[in-house]
């Protein structure tokens, strides 16, 4: 049975920090670059560092620095020096990679640009990792902050750290207390062992280029002479061993027992890379790197939603982009600590939470740095924040792309001169209280407004892996063009929330009573429910933009006719012997009947491989052949009486 689902769209605050500012001038930067090939499995890894001057007058950059080129056996290191193309919009900047020329996309904020490989990858395409701070003028007699600091070093044997650095502003470091791990062989992850270790005798000494040197005295995890630069307000460094393969990173620390969950609230833009194996001085093909945003609430539980496009390698010969998103728990200490997560990852926010560096634990091997997405500053008219277009059930921002009939929310200041929204079970018109939009020139139906965020729906037209442009006109004056991702997708799912944050129990019901799912009225063994989304992509029969959904004949999702689509029911146990047993079978993926830009699958719950009185995540994979894959898991629902409260 297909029932009706309604929501409300309320307002979430989804961004907090400084003022964005123009890029320009110089910075300086850390890269790993690892080339993939499809003629051989053993491509070299590139490790590049130096400044990069940004030309804001002709949009272009000039590189200057170090290249270090690690392949199976040796590691060699010589100048480098190029220059190339680069764009910057809202926040959001794409430009030219220094080595290979494939493009990059990131973020700026903070001061601070985070940016990954370009997606889809493609055979040939480059993977990287590439973080860049405005260059600073601190002095040896200026440099006094507490840093939390992650390293990540796979120069020898892989190993990573976390670490205080106290400058005195005399040149010393003090005591170093480092955690971290290292492999005890080359190559076995298994293998890998826990490090806690106290240096001290570890000095800087600034240079005239407005570097500092660091020598750090014999220990597992960080040692040796490395190179340090500082951003100018101070509240980040970032460093490396030169000649080395290796990046640490740095937010100035939190004040003395100010940290809270509240600290964290809002987005944060992410790049980062994790390397789960590897052999001496070299990576194995499974790398990954990615882009990404960490939505948090700021709540008491810790709430947030991870999402990382990532690029890896595949078979040694080609790459793949997979757009995974899930729900964790990060809860902050007095210190600014956090962790380890769900992820396995420990956390250290810095000063006012504008940013944070993480590293992996328990066997992982990763470093993610972290920038809050910085409030625009005010404007006159019709104003899109970039870093706040989400999904509008998920609440997940749009850095993989839309898909067309799906419902996003776009968050800015002067968007509309009221306050409505179209009717559940009313089509959705192209303008409302005088407010349109386009995507790549083509309307948009418009299903909320208000002067703070409006919602509307993705043309069915508009045609995959191209432009991005999206426009609001209210009553006359247009808005800011923004970028949409990186395109329009064949599908970007969403599940809506009965929190309407995109996280907690699914907005589910019983398919045989329409009835709502959760503790009071939990789901059973064999049951199916109606699970509620947005962003599954085309449909058929095709509909009009803005159309309810038809009832005879049902209008069905092309991901789920194809076979792309599946749903998993997981609560981590020992009951599943294999993903199979916790595979759902889809009954109906499609438009749900008589509303407007709501997706409703009806799904059999697992009767195997799961504990009744379980909480169970619901996970929502659509693997296309042509673009990446999708993983969503963000909410969860009852199974069984007794179950709790979602973490």
């Amino acid at each position: 049975m297909l029932h009706k689902f309604f929501f409300l769209l309320t307002v979430c605050a989804v961004a907090r920090g400084q003022s964005a500012g123009l890029l320009s001038g110089t910075y300086v930067f850390r890269e790993f670059d690892m080339s993939i090939s499809q003629m051989t499995a053993y491509a070299p890894t590139y490790a590049i560092s130096g400044t990069i001057v940004f030309n804001g007058g002709s949009g272009s950059y000039t590189v200057t620095g170090t290249k270090t080129t690690s392949t199976l056996t040796t590691i060699q290191t010589e100048p480098f020096r190029t220059s190339n193309r680069w764009s910057y919009r809202d926040g959001m900047i794409r430009f030219a990679d220094p080595l290979s020329g494939d493009t990059i996309e990131g973020a700026v904020s903070q001061g601070v640009i985070v940016a990954s490989a370009p997606n889809p990858v493609v055979p040939g395409s480059d993977l990287n990792f590439f973080i860049a701070i405005p260059m600073g003028s601190l002095n040896n007699e200026s440099f006094t902050s507490v840093y939390q600091t992650a390293v990540l070093d796979f120069s020898a044997e892989i190993k990573n750290a976390f670490l205080n650095l106290s400058p005195d502003g005399k040149g010393g470091l003090g005591t170093i207390t480092l955690n971290g791990q290292e492999t005890n062989a080359p190559g076995f992850v298994a293998a890998a062992a826990n490090v806690t270790q106290s240096v001290s005798g570890a000095s800087y000494s600034f240079n005239a280029d407005g570097s500092a040197t660091l020598t750090v005295p014999a220990n597992p995890l960080f040692t040796g002479t490395k190179t340090v630069f500082a951003s100018p307000d101070g509240n980040f460094i970032l460093g490396w061993t030169p000649g080395g393969l290796d990046i640490f990173f740095g937010v100035k620390a939190l004040a003395a027992g100010a940290g809270t969950n509240g600290i964290s609230q809002g987005i944060y833009f992410t790049a980062g890379f994790d390397v789960a194996g590897m052999l001496h001085k070299r990576p194995l093909v499974s790398p990954d790197f990615y882009f990404g945003t960490y939505h948090m609430t700021g709540n008491a539980n810790g709430d947030a939603l991870v999402q990382q496009v990532t690029n890896m390698p595949l078979g040694g010969v080609t790459a793949i982009t997979w757009d995974f998103a899930t729900d964790d728990q990060i809860v902050v200490n007095t210190d600014g600590t956090a962790g380890p997560d769900a992820l396995g990852y420990r956390y250290g926010f810095g000063a006012g939470g504008n940013g944070f560096v993480a590293i992996g634990t328990q066997g992982i091997f990763g470093l993610v740095v972290g920038v809050r997405a910085a409030s625009p500053a005010a404007v006159a008219g019709a104003y899109i924040n970039r870093a706040a277009v989400v999904n509008a059930a998920s609440y997940q921002p749009v850095i993989a792309g839309v898909a067309p009939g799906e419902l996003i929310t776009l968050f800015g200041s002067g968007l509309a001169s009221t306050t409505m929204a179209v009717a559940g079970g009313e089509p959705v018109p192209l303008s409302l209280g005088g407010v349109s939009a386009t995507l790549n020139g083509i309307p948009c139906p418009v299903f909320a407004v208000s002067p703070g965020q409006i919602s509307i729906l993705v043309p069915y037209g508009v045609a995959p892996y191209g432009a991005d442009n999206l426009q609001v006109t209210n009553n006359g004056v247009a808005s800011n063009v923004v970028s949409a991702g990186i395109g329009v997708n064949v599908s970007q799912p969403g599940v809506f929330s009965q929190s309407q944050n995109g996280i907690g129990f699914a907005a589910a019901r019983h398919a045989a009573t329409g009835e709502l799912v959760d503790q009071a009225n939990p789901a059973q063994p064999g049951e199916y429910i109606s699970i509620y989304m947005t962003g599954l992509g085309a449909v058929t029969p095709a509909i009009a933009d803005g159309a309810v959904g038809p009832s005879n004949p049902l209008s069905t999702a092309d991901c789920w006719t194809n076979g792309s689509m599946s749903v998993l029911f997981n609560d981590y146990g020992p009951g599943a012997s294999s993903e199979s047993d916790v595979l759902g079978t889809i009954q109906f993926a499609g438009l749900a009947p008589g509303l407007a830009g709501l997706y409703q699958v009806n799904v059999q719950v697992p009767t195997k491989g799961l504990t009744l009185g379980d909480l169970v995540e619901v996970e929502v994979q659509i693997n296309h052949e042509r673009f990446q894959p999708v993983d969503i898991r963000q909410v969860y629902i009852p199974y069984g009486p007794g179950a709790a409260v979602p973490r």
